[in-house]
């Protein structure tokens, strides 16, 4: 992806704290076969309760099965501030997205509802990105492998 060019993003908020957005974004021209190859990645497996409680060759299967997805990147937030409540941590997390990833352009959720293979990869990409930073999984097992480009962190304390 260069820089500027415009991607499609599908959300996937997480409501429990720590909140924390994550933003799988697909060119344009590529959703369909992005769709397509998600579902056939995902289809017949049940996503696991957590990346780290699942088996190792789970994991590889998963992270096997999307490398052919065509990702134009990712981009995930979570928001640990004690003091923040849902409302606040999600206008928060979409102000940063919007400053960090101008060429998103965010897929309205009744669209999202009719991509379920992308719907399932970015359910399960921020499962991984849930996961403590001081575990380090091998590439076959870790599914921030797959994509290109990538951002994983927190907001800070002084954000806004």
């Amino acid at each position: 992806m260069t820089q500027g060019q415009r991607v499609l993003c599908l959300l996937h908020w997480h409501g429990e704290p720590p909140y924390g957005l994550t933003a799988l974004g697909v060119a344009p021209d590529r959703l369909a076969e992005a769709e397509e190859k998600a579902t056939a990645a995902l289809a017949g497996l049940a996503l696991p309760a957590s990346w780290q409680g699942a088996d190792p060759a789970l994991r590889r299967q998963f992270v096997a099965a999307c490398r052919a997805v065509p990702t134009a990147g990712l981009w995930h937030l979570a928001d640990e501030r004690p003091a923040a409540d849902e409302d606040r941590a999600r206008h928060d997390c979409f102000h940063a997205l919007s400053a960090e990833w101008p060429e998103a352009d965010l897929l309205p959720a009744k669209e999202s509802d009719r991509l379920p293979g992308l719907t399932a990869l970015v359910r399960l990409t921020a499962l991984v990105c849930r996961m403590p930073p001081e575990v380090w999984l091998d590439a076959e097992e870790d599914l921030l492998d797959i994509y290109d480009t990538y951002t994983v962190g927190t907001l800070p304390d002084d954000l806004f």
